[in-house]
């Protein structure tokens, strides 16, 4: 299924890799997945975002974030909000809690009658912020469902966004400089964690990924997927930079790297470094990078900058050499 200019990387030493020169710069390596679909229209585009969003069978998944706001109230104390979305957007809920009232118990009453009043009840509910871990995980601790720390809350950071640019600022008492800090770019001063042996790749490869092809990954539904919102800057020309992961034990690395909630993979060039970042602060080593494979680091890197951190990791059987049993679509 996947074609890699019929080249078989060694792992984590890539070597005579096939360069494509545009611009006078490297691009990564192309694959193509099964027959190309011809262009009917530029409404293709919006069938893989619906496909995206609304999948068949897909479970019911809450987004929550309980946190102060960039907004004193009229005695001088933080706005506190609860928000609560779906990953499908189709459900949404904002509301001011006192600040006398910010604790788990509290929390607990206000998502729990949420639930009980919601017409589809969900299954899996996700949180972000590691500075509520503790009051958070107490709080939903009783509920009959799952709850997973994850920083792939795609909709809830679109909710965030919106209220900070739209909301906020014209509310009393809104103070810019007391938004979050974003410290994305710490990320990679941390130690990572060694991966687990038995849950390493045998090969990878950097590669790129163009709309028909994803359009197909779509269509063959693999084991182990999600798919995060395209940025609005999306267009059907662009090529997706991503990895490719080759592995003999391609399911149960899959079935490890959804449970984690893989959120992005990152390339450390400093220290030649490629991370996987997952959970709500956790790294993972997936593996040192050699001096061939460099220049193509920093090339998956811009690229995903250029497109709002979009990408691609896919897992494929080498045993068969055309199964996918993973794919993510992330954005850091």
């Amino acid at each position: 299924m996947l074609n890699f200019l019929n080249y078989q990387p060694s792992f984590l030493s890539l070597k005579n890799l096939e360069k494509r020169t545009i611009e006078h710069k490297f691009f990564l390596n192309k694959f193509k997945i099964g027959e190309r679909i011809p262009y009917k229209s530029k409404k293709t585009n919006y069938k893989i975002i619906k496909m995206n969003q609304i999948e068949v069978g897909e479970p019911e998944i809450w987004e929550i974030d309980f946190f102060s706001r960039p907004v004193l109230n009229t005695d001088g104390k933080k706005l506190w909000e609860l928000i609560v979305v779906n990953k499908k957007n189709t459900f949404e809920h904002v509301e001011a809690v006192p600040n006398n009232l910010i604790n788990s118990k509290e929390l607990r009453k206000r998502i729990n009658q949420l639930i009980n009043s919601a017409s589809i009840k969900p299954t899996i509910i996700k949180f972000f912020r590691s500075q509520m871990f503790n009051m958070i995980s107490i709080a939903l601790s009783d509920l009959d469902l799952t709850i997973r720390p994850s920083r792939r809350t795609y909709s809830l950071f679109n909710k965030i966004n919106e209220r900070e640019e739209k909301i906020y600022p014209n509310m009393t008492g809104f103070k810019p400089f007391m938004r979050d800090y974003n410290s994305s770019d710490d990320i990679l001063r941390k130690t990572p964690e060694r991966m687990p042996d038995a849950l390493r790749g045998e090969k990878y490869i950097f590669a790129s990924l163009d709309y028909c092809d994803l359009d197909s990954i779509l269509k063959t539904n693999p084991l182990f997927r999600d798919f995060c919102p395209f940025p609005e800057n999306f267009s059907e020309n662009i090529n997706i930079p991503g990895l490719i992961i080759y592995s003999n034990r391609s399911k149960p690395l899959s079935s490890w790297m959804d449970g984690i909630e893989v959120f992005a993979f990152q390339c450390d060039i400093e220290q030649k470094n490629l991370i996987i970042e997952c959970g709500l602060e956790t790294q993972y080593l997936f593996g040192k990078m050699s001096i061939d494979q460099i220049q193509e680091a920093k090339i998956f890197e811009n690229i995903k900058k250029k497109y709002e951190g979009l990408h691609f990791v896919a897992i494929q059987s080498v045993s068969t050499g055309k199964e996918i049993n993973g794919f993510w679509l992330l954005k850091a």
